[in-house]
């Protein structure tokens, strides 16, 4: 007999937007019970459900096809899928023995047809739908817009059409979905199941209370948010919370699945022909029957029935599944806190709350998980992503709780006043996390940011100088308490740079990645400043073209450049003096033999214009020829001068790509 009030026991929520739901009670003899899902939640039922019985058996899960409806009524006998008229109904059943009442009586008799005849209406005719039916008188007709009762006297079309109406009903949209688990066994026992649906986030808020006296602990209260989404009153549940997220997916396995089968011809054996045999020779130890093996094959099969038939009362569960569970509730009693007990199962962090707990269907909660003392201190805070000129105010909490605090939202009150949110990650047990929730405007911060280079050595390596340089950064904040009645004490976060030295007399009391902490005790009315260097060592590479002697000499009397070190620039500028001096040569020559060339073609332009017997024309050839000689004696000159530019220029080369001095 089905039941429909196995009540929730127990609710595990993720905060990966699922939730495992435990049903639990008592059930007597074979039973069937009735839990109902939206359609959405289906699909993760089918995926999830965990069914035990103690001293029984499960003998199967039943839910309403997810076919298309459409496919679903044509499947009855009586397709409703075109919404008929009751005439297009009796239309599908001629054949089928109907009982019709109507005004003038009640008439039995087996459907023959459903024709449209023109009957008197009121004061007028007009077309209605008559039936016609083979009653044991004969054949008879009935007004259908008269009937009063149609009823079919075979009980199978009777559930056919109640099927079908069944089917319309549950592919309406909203209506939740029946799946009926159904049990087999003798007397009353208790029986437990469980399943994985989408639910929502739980989620964490917290109020920190700072202590008026100084030294005294700061208080915190942390609650867990939860939404109780269900058709289920959660009536003092065993309720536990997961901080963690398992991986999780969805999948259509309520929607039938068809696939396409191809169509094949009808097979016709062949009629078979005489076939005749070679003689053959027996070897021995006889052969086996091709039917030896079907017994052995019975017996695995049997044994299969029977291991089956003994497994555990699980439901389509693993056997370990119901063992981890119980693992999971012993974790769960592992620890104590003041509200919830805490503990971790596989990668997780859960709290399970110490009490039970009441939550009305379609209602939420605020429930208590933490309260009690922790351990902390009031600080200001200055950061170097601080906006304006001023620090927040503060505290800086080391999580005593014994409990992990979930990211959430935290109010802080000072005393009983409200003095702002904050906003608090992840603290692991003895995690230290700091928290602002206000901005001190009764401390100044000014903040300068300074870079100085020095260059500490000069070298030569392969003709490349390489300079070592000391970069130097300066982070500085100069703070200022306006507070006349409170000392404060201020924690100074500032740049931290990766590969950099730290060289300041200040250490920090801690660091991250990308920050240094320090501590700065600042006295009412006072100031004090924070300077935090930072220093890094570089080297740079640039060309001996790019030093000049006199800038070199300077560093020299910086004790950046050794004596070795200038000799060596001496040495290779001496050298590139004497390729500069040839190249010069060769271009006074090249200019020189330009000229004479023009002064040549000038002549020459002239000679065409006087006559050969003339004293100027001699005089102009004799110029021609003194040219000519020019000409050779430069050309020598230009080649002599080439020779040497080369051999200077390989004497260059040479003196740098062997250079080495430290």
């Amino acid at each position: 007999q089905p039941s429909d009030d196995l009540p929730v026991e127990r609710v595990i929520l993720f905060t990966s937007g699922v939730g495992y739901f435990e049903h639990g009670g008592r059930i007597t003899g074979d039973s069937e019970v009735v839990l109902r899902f939206d359609e959405t939640a289906l699909n993760d039922v089918l995926k999830s459900l965990l069914v035990e019985d103690s001293r029984g058996r499960v003998a199967g899960v039943v839910y309403p096809t997810q076919a298309p409806v459409e496919r679903t009524l044509r499947s009855f006998a009586i397709d409703l899928s075109d919404d008929p008229s009751l005439a297009g109904i009796l239309r599908q059943v001629r054949g089928a023995e109907v009982v019709v009442s109507t005004p003038s009586g009640e008439t039995r008799g087996t459907v023959v047809s459903v024709e449209l005849a023109m009957r008197d209406v009121g004061e007028g005719v007009a077309q209605v739908p008559v039936l016609s039916m083979l009653a044991p008188s004969g054949l008879t007709t009935a007004r259908l817009d008269t009937a009063r009762r149609l009823q079919f006297t075979d009980a199978s079309l009777q559930a056919e059409l109640e099927g079908a109406l069944m089917a319309l009903a549950e592919a309406r949209g909203g209506e939740r979905k029946p799946v009926r688990v159904q049990f087999r066994g003798d007397g009353s026992r208790p029986v437990r199941l469980g399943y994985v649906v989408e639910s929502p986030v739980w989620k964490t808020s917290y109020r920190l209370v700072l202590p008026e006296k100084a030294g005294d602990k700061l208080n915190i209260e942390g609650w867990a948010i939860v939404e109780n989404t269900t058709d289920h009153d959660w009536e003092d549940i065993t309720l536990s919370l997961v901080a963690g997220q398992p991986v999780g997916f969805q999948m259509d396995l309520a929607e039938p699945l068809y696939i396409s089968r191809p169509t094949l011809p009808v097979p016709v054996e062949v009629a078979a022909a005489p076939k005749t045999f070679e003689r053959g020779v027996a070897t021995g130890g006889g052969g086996r029957s091709p039917f030896d093996g079907y017994a052995e094959e019975d017996e695995v099969s049997s044994k299969l029935v029977r291991r089956a038939t003994a497994q555990n009362r699980l439901g389509f569960v693993e056997p370990s599944a119901a063992p981890a569970r119980e693992r999971m509730a012993d974790a769960m009693a592992s620890t104590t806190a003041a509200l919830a007990s805490g503990g971790e199962e596989g990668e997780v962090f859960f709290f399970k709350l110490d009490n039970p707990v009441t939550v009305g269907k379609r209602e939420s909660a605020m429930l208590p998980i933490i309260t009690g003392d922790i351990e902390g201190r009031r600080v200001s805070i200055f950061s170097p992503s601080t906006q304006g000129d001023h620090p927040y105010r503060g505290v800086e909490v080391t999580n005593s709780t014994k409990l992990k605090l979930m990211p959430g939202p935290l109010s802080v009150f000072d005393g009983s006043v409200f003095a702002g949110d904050a906003q608090i990650g992840h603290v692991g047990q003895g995690e230290r996390r700091m928290l602002a929730y206000a901005v001190d405007l009764d401390v100044d911060a000014n903040r300068t940011s300074t870079q100085s280079h020095t260059v500490r050595k000069l070298r030569i390596l392969d003709g490349t100088v390489i300079q070592t340089t000391t970069v130097q950064n300066e982070y500085a904040v100069e703070l200022t308490n306006h507070d006349q009645s409170r000392d404060r004490l201020v924690v100074v976060e500032t740049p931290r740079y990766q590969n950099w030295d730290l060289k300041s007399d200040a250490k920090p009391y801690e660091t991250t990645d990308d920050l240094y902490r320090y501590e700065v005790e600042l006295k009412s009315g006072k100031s004090k400043k924070l300077s935090v260097i930072q220093e890094q060592i570089q080297d740079s590479r640039m060309a001996l073209t790019s030093l000049t002697l006199e800038t070199l000499l300077v560093y020299q009397r910086q004790g950046a450049a050794s004596q070795a070190v200038v000799d060596a620039f001496k040495g290779y500028a001496d050298r590139k003096a004497k390729v500069e001096s040839i190249q010069k040569q060769i271009s006074t020559v090249e200019g020189e033999q330009r000229r004479v060339a023009e002064d040549q073609q000038r002549i020459r332009n002239l000679l065409q214009a006087i006559n050969r017997q003339d004293a100027l024309y001699a005089r102009y050839m004799r110029q021609l020829e003194e040219h000519e000689n020019t000409l050779d004696t430069l050309r020598a000159s230009r080649a002599k001068l080439a020779t040497e530019l080369t051999q200077a220029e390989d004497a260059l080369d040479l003196y740098v790509r062997t250079l080495r001095v430290d």
